[in-house]
């Protein structure tokens, strides 16, 4: 794989560690993201092992450039982890209040998600606003998309707030855990590059499914990259494709 071509506004199903060996150092312009717990190789296991979290921090910092922002939700309950083994500085939250929530808590009912700001060396904001922003109505809907079927969806206004505030038009966004698709769907909206990347096939397919309907239907190529093994044909230089590459229509860079 070679960057930027096989990765600029593209969705990748994969293994983040073993694809983000291809990114170069310091391209990156933001890290917006929201790791699950107990990721593996094989997905996520539903436990709190954040080892693979660990690593990809690591190799967010590296491909970030000199200043530049992390941003990364996280659980309240194991929020003390986020702050092991972490090469990046904390800086601030920002909380989303979601007046639908209810997802259990030792305390009853959890009714906010947290975002956590982080900083490589001293970036500056781009834009100043607040800390704290509403949900829009519903649980896991977006008004213009319906029902997301995924664990945690992140509502995609929330998202372009934090867009607005940490980069600029033209910027690239890397999520290395894209999950349903909505840091892509943002970046659309907020003419941001993005470099989406996720391990398990059913959500890349959402994510490319929820990215078809915001892309102009015109321009250069758009492309979902296949999965490991395709990945691995091509390191090696062979033409075969994964049954799973998709290439749909784009803007021009």
């Amino acid at each position: 794989m070679k960057y930027p071509c096989d990765f600029l506004d593209k969705v990748l199903c994969g293994n983040c560690l073993e694809l983000m060996k291809y990114i170069p150092d310091g391209v990156i312009d933001l890290v917006l993201t929201d790791p699950p717990y107990g990721l593996g190789k094989e997905g996520i296991r539903g436990d709190a092992d954040l080892k693979l979290f660990y690593e990809v921090l690591l190799e967010c910092y590296r491909v970030l450039k000199k200043d530049a922002w992390f941003l990364t939700f996280f659980s309240t309950k194991h929020l003390p982890k986020l702050f092991e083994n972490n090469p990046f500085e904390y800086f601030w939250q920002i909380v989303l209040y979601c007046p639908n929530g209810a997802v259990s808590s030792p305390i009853g009912y959890t009714k906010y998600m947290s975002c956590f700001v982080f900083k490589k060396g001293n970036p500056k904001i781009v834009k100043r606003d607040k800390d704290a922003f509403v949900d829009t109505p519903g649980r896991a809907i977006e008004p213009d998309e319906g029902y997301i079927d995924h664990p945690t969806p992140k509502p995609k206004r929330f998202l372009m707030h934090l867009l607005d505030m940490f980069s600029k038009e033209g910027d690239v966004v890397l999520d290395p855990f894209l999950g349903s698709g909505s840091t892509a769907v943002a970046c659309i909206l907020m003419n941001r590059r993005f470099i989406g990347i996720e391990i398990e096939k059913k959500y890349c397919e959402m994510a490319i499914r929820r990215v078809e309907k915001f892309l102009p239907m015109k321009g250069s190529g758009f492309s979902l990259i296949g999965d490991e093994e395709h990945l691995r044909k091509r390191k090696g230089g062979g033409k075969e494709k994964s049954e799973f590459s998709k290439r749909i229509p784009s803007t021009p860079p």
